[in-house]
């Protein structure tokens, strides 16, 4: 079959799922991730013969996007920011957000003298964060830490691709005081927690219902800020005074949260909103 013609085939087929313009996204990328092909190879190579072996391949991939699984675990890899890394359903597929929140960090890193700075990212998942900072500050000393194994063994596998030295342990945040921490002073913490309530559910898509994993997404709505009251209170002993510590939040919890940390002893805490003028980013400094 033809190259043009395959094409115009799994976008048929994806039509019977997604809108128009969704399909020619999605085919695209399963071009892209597939054979490394840009828009412009398509058309360049829309001549090309495609094998019925290559066909049948693309024709499954398809099956597996109708179900609403998400491409980034179809093919093992997800953007962030410069970065290719390795996703499966361990861990969650890195965000827009989340870029927004290492480059907040990378502005701060960037305007200060420190060269031996030391970093901890708490629930790292795939290690975007630490595999981002780490690759863009060689002089940092990074940690990351998560209580899923799996999770971990995903970020350890995104730091060996970039040939990074970044020490990995697990860690339950919610019960710190019964781990061992390998640092005791570190200069910054971060952390994307859980902050999707269970009660917002309802209004999430499937493609992150039913693939990606729960744990890493949702809290409780009796206490939706459970994860940044513990982070704070491990702040207390194992951030340096003048540390910083930087959070991804929900969007409705941006005032309670600096009334909370202003309770627990930080200070010149802002409040940063995110591409779609939401309050997403939170920075302050432990006094």
């Amino acid at each position: 079959m033809l190259l043009s013609n395959l094409y115009i085939h799994l976008k048929e087929l994806l039509l019977e799922k997604f809108s128009m313009q969704e399909s020619k996204i999605l085919v695209d990328k399963v071009f892209l991730l597939k054979k490394n092909y840009s828009k412009t190879d398509l058309v360049l190579k829309s001549n090309e013969n495609i094998t019925q072996i290559e066909c049948i391949e693309f024709e499954k991939i398809v099956a597996r996007l109708k179900t609403d699984e998400p491409i980034e675990y179809i093919f093992n890899n997800s953007q962030f920011l410069d970065l290719q890394l390795f996703v499966d359903n361990s861990t969650l597929i890195p965000r827009p957000e989340t870029e927004e929140l290492v480059l907040k960090i990378s502005d701060y890193l960037n305007s200060t003298i420190s060269q031996k700075i030391k970093i901890i990212d708490i629930g790292t998942g795939s290690g975007c964060i630490p595999v981002y900072l780490a690759s863009k500050f060689k002089d940092a000393q990074v940690f990351a830490c998560d209580i899923s194994v799996n999770a971990l063994n995903v970020a350890k596998k995104n730091a060996e691709h970039y040939n990074l030295d970044i020490n990995f342990f697990l860690l339950d945040v919610l019960e710190y005081e019964k781990f061992t921490i390998p640092e005791y002073c570190f200069d910054i913490i971060v952390s994307n927690p859980p902050y999707v309530m269970n009660s917002e559910k309802k209004m999430m898509k499937n493609n992150v219902l039913d693939y990606e994993p729960y744990s890493a997404l949702f809290v409780d709505d009796n206490n939706p800020l459970i994860f940044y009251k513990k982070i704070c209170d491990f702040s207390k002993k194992y951030l340096v005074c003048g540390g910083k510590i930087f959070f991804e939040i929900n969007e409705k919890f941006g005032h309670q949260i600096e009334l909370l940390m202003k309770e627990l002893g930080f200070d010149c805490i802002k409040i940063y909103k995110d591409y779609f003028q939401k309050d997403r980013i939170v920075e302050a400094v432990k006094i």
